[in-house]
C-alpha cells in the first residue's frame, strides 16, 4: 500500500500516506496488545476473554460480528477503489487508442503531402528544362532573324547600288 500511495499524484499520495502511517501505528499497537495479552494471560479463561472469546456466546458473537463488519466495510471500500481504478484504466486506454488513430491519420496525410510535393518538384524541374530549351531557341531564332534581316538589307543596298551605278 505504501508503494501504491507513493506512485500516485502528490495531492492524493499525501492523504494515502497519512492513512498508511495510521494503519502502521494501529498494527504496531495491536501487536503490542497481542504481546501483552500473550505475556499476561496466565490461565485460559483470561486469555479467552482478552481475545474476545468470553464465556457467553453473545459477547463472543458480538465482538466477532463487529470485527467482521469492519473488515467487510474495508473490503468494500477497497473494492470500490479498485473499480474506480479499472474504470480510469479503461478510459485511459480508450483515449490512447483514439490518439494513436489520430496520429496514424495525420501520418497518412503527411506522407500523401510529401508525395504530392515530390511530384510537383519533378514537374517544376521538367518545366524549367523546357523553358531553358525554349529560351535557347528564342535566342537562336532572333540571331537567325537578325542575320536574315541584315542579309536582306545588304541585298537591298547592293541592288540599289547596282541600279544607280
Amino acid at each position: 500500500m505504501d508503494m501504491e500511495a507513493r506512485s500516485l499524484s502528490p495531492d492524493k499520495s499525501r492523504a494515502l500516506l497519512s492513512k498508511v502511517k495510521e494503519y502502521k501505528a494501529d498494527l504496531s499497537s495491536l501487536k503490542e496488545q497481542l504481546k501483552q495479552a500473550a505475556a499476561g494471560a496466565s490461565d485460559s479463561d483470561a486469555a479467552r476473554a482478552e481475545l474476545g472469546l468470553g464465556d457467553t456466546y453473545y459477547s463472543t458473537s458480538a465482538g466477532q460480528r463487529e470485527r467482521m463488519l469492519a473488515a467487510t466495510e474495508r473490503m468494500q471500500k477497497t473494492s470500490d477503489r479498485l473499480q474506480v481504478g479499472k474504470q480510469q484504466l479503461a478510459e485511459t486506454e480508450e483515449l490512447g487508442v483514439t490518439i494513436l488513430q489520430d496520429l496514424a491519420r495525420q501520418r497518412e496525410g503527411i506522407v500523401h503531402a510529401r508525395d504530392t510535393l515530390h511530384g510537383a518538384d519533378d514537374n517544376i524541374s521538367k518545366a524549367r528544362k523546357v523553358l531553358g530549351t525554349m529560351s535557347k531557341r528564342i535566342v537562336a531564332n532572333k540571331i537567325i532573324m537578325f542575320g536574315i534581316a541584315a542579309f536582306l538589307l545588304a541585298a537591298i543596298f547592293l541592288i540599289i547600288y547596282v541600279k544607280f551605278k
